[in-house]
């Protein structure tokens, strides 16, 4: 199962991906879809629905086959709530994320990811926000805080080589964390305040081992709280 879009097959900053290196252009993704999209020149609320509509229409012709389910949290157009699952069968890491899915499917009666996006009111001059609601995941696989958010290079702003573009979008991102969560470098991760962990490849909690219930979900200050925290780290370490 191949999900990288032509639009954007990965960062220069991602590693390990099967993709075109014709899609990358110094360090950025290059935006190569034919004819501007129907949010270009747009900002703010126009931009958000637009998109919001444009990834809607792609979920529903099963363009996007990993995301489901995809709503505005109480009509509200600044958060999007969505399902994640069938990731990458192709790839060790993949299958094994499927699997845990499987089992946390036949022990908690979910088989996906709850996944939150937050939008700023500036948007697309600064980044959204996204993180996982439920389940529980193992601290630092799949580029996952501890508190349940996505950190990645691209989105945040950090001046990096990698960091936001207001050309990016929510698609182009989206496929991007997913390429993440799977692809990822395995290396010991130790927060200024945390107890610290290995990264590498998403994985879900299902021993317990960071929480005692695996179906407990994060909370929005811990998300931001340990979002904050590994840009330190990353501002200290680098990104890998």
């Amino acid at each position: 199962m191949h999900f990288l879009s032509e639009e954007l097959q990965l960062l220069g900053r991602v590693r390990g991906a099967p993709g075109n290196g014709n899609a990358i252009k110094d360090g950025r993704p290059r935006m190569a879809r034919a004819g501007a999209p129907a949010w270009q020149g747009m900002n703010g609320a126009r931009r958000i629905q637009a998109e919001f509509k444009h990834v809607k229409q792609q979920i529903d012709a099963g363009q996007l086959p990993q995301i489901f389910g995809i709503f505005m949290v109480s009509d509200d157009l600044y958060k999007w709530r969505f399902k994640l699952k069938n990731f990458d069968d192709d790839c060790e890491s993949g299958r094994n994320l499927n699997a845990d899915l499987k089992t946390l499917f036949r022990k908690q009666g979910q088989d996906h990811l709850v996944m939150e996006l937050q939008f700023p009111n500036n948007y697309p001059t600064n980044p959204f926000f996204l993180r996982i609601i439920s389940p529980r995941c193992v601290w630092y696989t799949g580029h996952v805080t501890a508190g349940g958010s996505v950190c990645i290079e691209a989105l945040t702003q950090s001046g990096s080589p990698g960091s936001w573009s207001s050309q990016y979008n929510v698609e182009s991102m989206l496929m991007v964390v997913l390429n993440n969560m799977l692809h990822c470098e395995s290396y010991y991760v130790q927060t200024a305040s945390g107890p610290g962990g290995q990264s590498g490849p998403l994985r879900i909690d299902l021993t317990g081992q960071y929480h005692a219930d695996v179906m407990a979900q994060y909370s929005e200050a811990e998300a931001k709280a340990a979002f904050i925290r590994m840009q330190q780290h990353h501002k200290t370490h680098g990104w890998r």
